[in-house]
């Protein structure tokens, strides 16, 4: 089917849908005899329901939307004390729900030397790391003292004018004395100062974990100073002090407050153990969470405890919803399992290296099947094609044996390289896509250039194939790797543009605005099995919305990411206001709250969990916690 299409003619599409079905709105959802709390009307009003795309206003009591339609109808219900809550000119969309992120780390963005490229730092180079280190270590220098660390996070080779990772050496420069990780924007690999590596445990003779690198000096068996996946987390549990309860509560909290300040009603822990879980339970149980959070437990770490734990309700806006599994690693790093060579990886690769697994085929067979045979939805992390085909015959040998687990909803996390035949496997087995064209802005031209090469470059993300194939797909930001920014989201999913180059990477591959729209709202809330009540404007679903500065449908598209989300509402309470006259707020760079709460290192620590990026890093800062 045709994706793309003029500017004109998606207006006028729009225009269409408006007058064609607001009529229909109010027939369809009818009246209540309910007085409204709110009365919510005066700017445009995009429901995600097809059946009725466009309202004039939505009315609201108790919590819940009573009626959809137009302002006459509605205004049918005001009644003494209904609040008139005018949009002036403003845009109202359903709240946003999270494909996929890691909100428990959402605050490591904000609490750390922020090493991030342009938008959102300033790193375009070595000399501007370590530049940036040291400001930052200037300005929370008794911190530091205090606890013998410095951290950074957000750095991107891809990014940087050398096109390479830093080494020891050049951390070496900011401090001897002082351990220091920087930890990559992809959250699967990192570098460390020599004294870092010295209080990692990692030398000349070191040898590498399973399922991770120590990277050498040329013609050496010293280390360089990068280290990755499997070997990067072991030596993040024996640096990173441990945050303990009371710190990963708190970044649970304000996770949970940054993805409202995104328009995001509901967020996702994409990666948990018994551990973190019980900390979000505690957080939620104590009124910590304005919006719901659900996540999914690790499926390799304890089984049971999933068992016990699933359910459907929330708890004080908490559930555990499923279980994740994790295959590979990250595309941009190297790490995702290819079916053929990279490109032209940076590095000191072998000739025809492709990545690798991060788990064992009898860990993903065994993992999916027993999903299956317990009704438990399964989500999982597979970059590569390698990956999916592994994923993919552990879907249809379980489906063999258990063929209802169709219906369980399977995903696909990130999906970054896929081959067309995948996606009709996928397709066949009831797998839904949860992609990350984000990638296409962060990171679209060194997918082009270095990773996959001008051709297959254009089809990563590929959402233009799951619409092809009537597919629904989600779209997520896999935050704290990128901000949990609903507009940057959006505008990847739309126009594909590469932030340094300017290229659109894949335009086969763009979709339109409400398209992109039902892949943030209604379609990640099927993920979910939360369709009923959330994603859509619609009698009966809970009062979630998203105030916008501007209908996304009716900008240019090249502006969509400039959209701020002014108010989050969630059933019917206001979560998040934006002051008007303020600039978008930027990262916050003084890293004194985290390091208390650390309250620096102590020496070696055990790491036996597994491969995922977020939640390795998170369980080494929990790493004084009891474990299983």
């Amino acid at each position: 089917m045709a994706i793309v299409m003029s500017r004109r003619a998606a207006l006028l599409g729009s225009a269409a849908i408006c007058l064609g079905s607001l009529a229909t709105a109010v027939e369809a959802f009818g009246r209540t005899a309910a007085t409204a709390d709110q009365i919510w009307h005066g700017g445009p009003i995009i429901t995600m329901n097809d059946k009725a795309m466009r309202a004039e206003a939505v009315a609201v009591a108790n919590g819940k939307i009573i009626a959809v339609g137009r302002r006459r109808d509605v205004l049918k219900l005001k009644g003494p004390h209904t609040q008139m809550m005018d949009l002036k000119g403003q845009a109202m969309v359903p709240g946003f729900v999270d494909a996929h992120g890691h909100v428990m780390m959402g605050g490591l963005q904000a609490l750390t030397a922020n090493l991030l490229a342009p938008p959102d730092g300033d790193v375009r180079s070595i000399p501007d790391l370590q530049q940036t280190i040291r400001k930052w270590a200037e300005a929370n220098a008794s911190a530091i003292k205090r606890v013998n660390l410095m951290i950074g996070f957000g750095y991107d080779d891809s990014q940087l004018k050398e096109l390479r990772h830093p080494t020891r050496d050049e951390l070496d420069a900011i401090s001897m004395d002082v351990p220091l990780i920087i930890v990559h924007q992809s959250a699967h690999l990192g570098v460390m100062n020599s004294r870092a590596l010295e209080v990692a445990g990692i030398n000349a003779d070191t040898k590498a974990p399973p399922g991770g690198v120590i990277r050498r000096r040329p013609d050496s068996q010293e280390p360089d100073g990068v280290v990755e996946e499997a070997a990067f987390y072991a030596a993040v549990g024996k640096l990173l002090p441990s945050v303990g309860a009371d710190g990963l509560k708190a970044f649970a909290r304000e996770g949970a407050k940054l993805w409202a300040s995104f328009g995001y009603t509901t967020a996702e822990e994409g990666r948990s153990t018994p551990q973190t879980a019980a900390l979000m339970k505690q957080v939620a149980s104590e009124g910590g969470f304005l919006i719901d959070v659900v996540t999914y437990a690790d499926a390799l770490v304890d089984r049971e405890f999933i068992k016990a734990n699933i359910g459907t309700a929330y708890t004080n806006r908490f559930r555990v919803a499923g279980a994740k599994l994790v295959i590979d690693g990250s595309p941009q790093g190297f790490t995702a399992w290819r079916d053929r060579p990279y490109f032209k990886p940076v590095g000191n690769y072998p000739s025809g290296y492709s990545g690798y697994a991060s788990a064992s085929a009898e860990a993903v067979m065994g993992t999916v099947q027993w999903a299956a045979e317990n009704s438990i939805q399964v989500i999982t992390h597979a970059n590569g094609e390698r990956a999916s085909d592994m994923l993919i015959s552990a879907h249809r040998a379980a489906q063999a044996r258990f063929p209802k687990s169709k219906t369980l909803r399977p995903v696909l996390i990130h999906g970054q390289f896929l081959r067309e035949d995948q996606l009709d496997s996928y397709k066949s087995l009831g797998v839904i896509p949860s992609l990350f064209p984000m990638h296409t802005f962060y990171w679209g031209d060194w997918h082009l250039n270095q990773t996959v090469g001008p051709q297959a470059g254009q089809n990563i993300s590929p959402t233009g194939w799951a619409r092809k194939r009537g597919m629904i797909f989600t779209s997520h930001h896999d935050a704290p790797v990128a901000f949990p920014d609903s507009m940057r989201v959006l505008d990847a999913t739309v126009t594909r543009r590469a932030r340094g180059s300017g290229r659109i990477v894949g335009p086969n591959q763009r979709v339109d605005v409400i398209t992109a729209l039902k892949a943030m709202t209604i379609w990640p809330a099927y993920t979910h099995f939360e369709e009923k009540t959330k994603g859509s404007l619609e009698l009966g679903k809970l009062a979630d919305f998203a105030i916008l500065s501007k209908d996304p449908t009716a900008v240019e598209p090249a502006t969509i990411a400039d959209i701020k989300v002014m108010e989050t509402i969630k059933e019917g309470k206001t979560i998040f206001r934006r002051d008007p006259a303020a600039r978008a707020a930027a990262p916050v760079s003084d890293i004194t709250p985290l390091l208390v709460a650390f309250g620096g290192h102590r020496g070696i620590q055990n790491d036996t969990c597994a491969t995922d990026a977020v939640l390795r890093m998170t369980t080494a800062m929990a790493s004084g916690m009891p474990r299983r």
